[in-house]
């Protein structure tokens, strides 16, 4: 297995009062987690206006590469200062990345120290860099190129959790169900997360969300939107969506939270950070976005995956 993987000035609006006073609660899940890749030197003034609009989430990772973790660390004070909420109030989660995942000109640890050092020194540069002194989520960002690697590097965060620098672990990129199943079973500590990129090449991981939901696992999507626009582009999702009173992004927002999915929010728009709260705000009132199993089949169908269900008891969820 190989490792895969200036604030910008706003006002604070009428509008965000309102909305971040409606935020929803840290346990409730699925959820919206704001996700910070590719934002580069905007990510502090992105992650401070989604606080700003309800976010209470976010999700990054100690890769210098794709992520501005720093930026992530500044963008959540600032906005929690404003609002007057404290280091519980926010959800933090971020990554180890391997060796290969990075530019080798821009590594957050020493390349040249064992694994495990290497992964406490991301540990210590991450809690640094997001102005924390524990982590809710700590994610393995990708397999390691064997086993006994993945274990080196596992134990290691299993030892975070011993010490109350961490709450929970999680790991990303794994694709094939004998993996998550062989890094279950070995694991301490359990994984509870699953961060993958939900697209056809992978099946939408059916196999994999339905360990996941059979093991009390969130499984989390990255590239939700972007894989997926057949799904809800077509007629009869723009008609459902007209008729939700959603965009076609929301409804197909929804729809991977009726199913038991946690979608990654990316938006760099303040306008769709307000939607996108605005939807969770809906959802956890109870609103049914869906009818019935056929309107969820019209955006189910379109994904173009069997069963991609993964064995959802759609009666509890709608």
């Amino acid at each position: 297995m190989s490792s895969t993987i200036a604030a910008l000035p706003i006002l604070l609006s009428l509008t965000t009062l309102i909305l971040s006073s409606h935020a929803h609660s840290l346990a409730d899940r699925p959820t919206l987690k704001y996700g910070t890749a590719w934002k580069k030197e905007a990510t502090a003034g992105l992650v401070y206006r989604a606080i700003l609009a309800g976010f209470r989430h976010v999700d990054t990772a100690c890769q210098p590469r794709h992520y501005n973790e720093a930026g992530v660390g500044e963008g959540w004070t600032r906005a929690a200062k404003e609002l007057g909420l404290s280091r519980q109030d926010i959800w933090i989660q971020t990554k180890f990345s391997g060796l290969d995942a990075h530019d080798p000109n821009n590594v957050p640890y020493d390349v040249d120290a064992p694994l495990e050092d290497r992964v406490r020194q991301s540990l210590q540069k991450s809690l640094q860099n997001l102005q924390t002194n524990y982590l809710d989520s700590w994610v393995m960002h990708g397999p390691e190129d064997n086993w006994d690697d993945h274990f080196k590097v596992w134990r290691t965060m299993e030892e975070s959790v011993d010490q109350g620098k961490v709450k929970q672990l999680g790991i990303s990129n794994f694709y094939r169900l004998e993996d998550v199943k062989w890094a279950y079973d070995h694991a301490r500590i359990k994984p509870k997360v699953v961060q993958n990129r939900f697209y056809s090449d992978s099946g939408h991981d059916v196999e994999i969300r339905r360990f996941c939901k059979e093991n009390d696992i969130e499984y989390q999507s990255f590239w939700t939107l972007g894989a997926n626009r057949d799904a809800y582009q077509h007629e009869a999702a723009l008609e459902l969506a007209h008729k939700y009173n959603v965009s076609p992004e929301g409804l197909f927002y929804a729809f991977c939270m009726a199913i038991g999915i946690t979608p990654l929010d990316g938006t760099t728009s303040e306008t769709h950070m307000r939607e996108d709260i605005e939807l969770l705000d809906r959802l956890q009132s109870g609103e049914r976005f869906f009818e019935n199993d056929e309107e969820l089949a019209l955006i189910g169908d379109a994904l173009g995956t069997h069963d991609w269900r993964a064995d959802v008891e759609l009666e509890e969820e709608l």
